[in-house]
């Protein structure tokens, strides 16, 4: 199914925001903690899950990364505090039905040499994401890092040391081809085959490879989309594929662009094409 998010309407109520992404044909939602952050009580967020299922957008994921809660790394202890937060937005999630929490995998400290950040970096990350992780499936939840063009996992080398260290098969990543695109320009593409079956999930875009943040419709960028797809085929991809247009200017007349093309994605991949039946309000 072809997963949305309600934040690329984020000058729009709540409300509105679903009903747009409803009209424009997506399936699912990954939701963004500002969105929810009136719903304070599980009752309210149950009432929130139940909204969103009436109009046929069942909720998948809690997309938190970049909380404000998950600085830069300053000391190993700064671990504590990353994990607290985790485990609110983890319990947010599953008061609201969905499966999975999407963070990112850290910063790192200012100044930080290679031997920090491949010694007691990399050593605090595998403790934080074993607790994280451990703390996720008791409540039937996994987790997802979201790499960034400034986040430490865009060193496909730590990126791997994290993830073989966790060890577990309900931590993987989420590959953004806007992020890759501007953080590895060169290189985007062969990374999907380095992530191989620690890919769990893409946010499908394009990008100008410049801006870090700007999601472009599919084909209004400069990536290489059809080598992206293909590298997905080639690791045997069965996620689930996100529509990310985060800052687009132009959210509704690119989703109109960008729902069609990310079918047609979705079919090349043969994923399934499920479209919850929706109710009108």
């Amino acid at each position: 199914m072809l997963i949305g998010n309600p934040m690329i309407f984020r000058e729009l109520p709540l409300e509105a925001a679903l009903r747009q992404t409803q009209a424009l044909g997506f399936d699912a939602l990954e939701l963004w903690p500002p969105q929810i952050a009136a719903c304070r009580t599980d009752a309210l967020r149950r009432q929130l899950a139940e909204h969103c299922a009436g109009l046929g957008l069942p909720l998948v994921r809690l997309n938190a990364a970049g909380a404000d809660y998950f600085g830069p790394w300053e000391t190993p202890a700064s671990g504590a505090q990353f994990l607290d937060g985790l485990k609110r937005d983890i319990d947010a999630a599953a008061a609201l039905g969905m499966g999975e929490v999407l963070t990112w995998e850290g910063r790192a400290p200012a100044g930080a040499t290679e031997r920090d950040i491949f010694g007691w970096v990399l050593d605090e990350s595998v403790k934080l994401f074993r607790a994280a992780t451990d703390y996720a499936r008791a409540r039937g939840m996994r987790l997802s890092v979201e790499v960034h063009p400034f986040t430490l996992g865009i060193d496909l080398r730590f990126l791997d040391a994290l993830m073989a260290g966790v060890g577990a098969d309900d931590f993987g990543v989420t590959y953004d081809c806007c992020h890759f695109g501007v953080g590895l320009p060169h290189s985007y593409v062969p990374a999907i085959s380095a992530l191989g079956p620690r890919l769990h999930h893409v946010h499908f875009c394009d990008s100008d490879q410049v801006s870090a943040e700007l999601h472009f419709p599919p084909g209004r960028g400069r990536l290489d989309l059809d080598g992206i797809v293909a590298a997905l085929r080639g690791i045997g991809f069965r996620g689930s594929l996100m529509l990310d247009l985060w800052l687009y200017p132009l959210p509704e007349a690119g989703a109109r662009i960008g729902v069609p093309y990310a079918r047609r994605v979705m079919d090349a991949l043969s994923l399934p094409p499920t479209r919850p039946q929706r109710q009108e309000r």
